[in-house]
């Protein structure tokens, strides 16, 4: 709503008003992800997130992860044995990284963050499958 406000204030004509519409939705997403960090409790380390345009997403990028994993609804995954693969790959990654085993880069913990929601989400939409049909 503020992304579509803000275009129609500018005085702006071609790129810069086309600039403001863009500045304004990206304030409008850091503040959401900012709010939503403070609620999960993400650590939210500057080195363990991605930025963007000189700015830290207000993410780590694990929960970053977590996040767009969940509202990928029709990619969740049903084979229960590949869904618990996916979950346990996230749990070694940060266990082996806890335990300063090696070090993981912001893409992997992305991408098993990505695969725990789609895991745990497959998971859940299983187990509210078999529950329904008892």
């Amino acid at each position: 709503m503020f992304c579509v406000q803000r275009r129609f204030e500018s005085h702006d004509v071609g790129r810069s008003s086309d600039a403001s519409v863009l500045t304004g939705c990206h304030e409008v997403l850091q503040s959401w992800l900012w709010r939503l960090a403070l609620t999960t409790h993400c650590h939210q380390l500057a080195d363990r997130s991605f930025s963007f345009r000189g700015r830290q997403v207000p993410l780590c990028s694990r929960c970053f992860g977590i996040l767009v994993g969940a509202l990928l609804i029709p990619f969740y995954v049903l084979d229960l044995r590949f869904a618990i693969a996916l979950i346990a790959v996230m749990v070694l990654d940060g266990v082996t990284q806890e335990l300063k085993l090696r070090t993981s880069s912001n893409w992997l913990r992305f991408a098993t963050g990505l695969g725990f929601a789609l895991g745990c989400g497959g998971s859940f939409l299983r187990g509210v499958s078999y529950l329904w049909n008892m």
